[in-house]
């Protein structure tokens, strides 16, 4: 096949996705873009058309070879458009999930996935970002990362926007890896946030184990008696979107066992 008969190919696939598209059919343009193939959607991603890049947006996740879209869809992703931006990122999260859920490709090597996590991880970590763009891009990294956090927990738990530190405690994967303690309990006793806290108290407490003959000093020990403190006044505050959460951490009160904690505890059953 000749390189001509390759570029007429990907210009009449590319139109027929951005057809589609300006239809309103946004399956058929992604149906388009998967039998066009993953050169051409790469290309089409970085189209200066918008059309032609939601288009090519919309078929990254169905298309054959679709993890080697990752990088594209960052720059995509890292973009200035908000309406191309968000659906790179949400299309590069279901490829980064569906990665995660099967054994690697034999074409994917554990470099490739080092470097789109990092690229992603670095997207996750701009505060210019929009918060919706932030927190995809996290859940990408954290996809992409065999310890799922995505991005370094200590920096993503001191982000100045509360609503990625929410996020960074609530990705870390169950149990918690102990290296991920200090950072948590730091989070625990010192952010402004409630739910932040909250957050990461949660993956904590459900990082021991249930079986009481089971020792919980690795977390409790990391917690301290300014960790508790602070759990004691979370789970006596009347919040009750964060009942669940409380309910939680509650298995870290339990398992401490201080008068002042059990106090807490009959509060809290009390109170529901």
């Amino acid at each position: 096949m000749s390189w001509l008969h390759v570029i007429v190919m990907g210009a009449t696939g590319i139109a027929a996705m951005r057809a589609a598209l300006e239809r309103g059919d946004l399956d058929e343009a992604a149906r388009k873009g998967a039998l066009a193939g993953p050169a051409v959607v790469e290309r089409a991603l970085g189209s200066l058309d918008r059309a032609t890049r939601l288009a090519a947006i919309a078929a990254a996740p169905i298309v054959e070879d679709r993890a080697e879209l990752l990088e594209a869809l960052a720059r995509a992703a890292g973009g200035a458009d908000r309406r191309i931006a968000i659906p790179a990122a949400a299309a590069a999260r279901a490829i980064a999930r569906e990665l995660a859920r099967h054994d690697r490709p034999d074409d994917v090597a554990e470099d490739d996935l080092a470097a789109w996590r990092g690229t992603w991880a670095a997207l996750a970590m701009r505060g210019d970002r929009w918060i919706e763009l932030r927190v995809l891009a996290l859940d990408t990294a954290a996809a992409l990362d065999p310890a799922g956090l995505g991005v370094d927990l200590s920096a993503g738990l001191h982000d100045p926007d509360p609503a990625f530190r929410r996020a960074a405690a609530a990705i870390v994967t169950l149990p918690a890896p102990v290296t991920s303690y200090a950072a948590l309990a730091g989070a625990v006793v010192g952010d402004s946030d409630p739910d932040v806290a909250l957050g990461a108290a949660q993956s904590l407490c459900l990082s021991m184990d249930p079986d009481p003959a089971t020792n919980p000093r690795p977390v409790l020990d990391a917690l301290g008696a300014a960790g508790f403190s602070r759990l004691r006044a979370l789970v006596t505050s009347d919040r009750p979107s964060a009942r669940t959460a409380v309910r939680d951490v509650a298995r870290c009160l339990a398992a401490e066992g201080s008068a002042e904690s059990a106090a807490a505890l009959r509060a809290l059953r009390s109170s529901h």
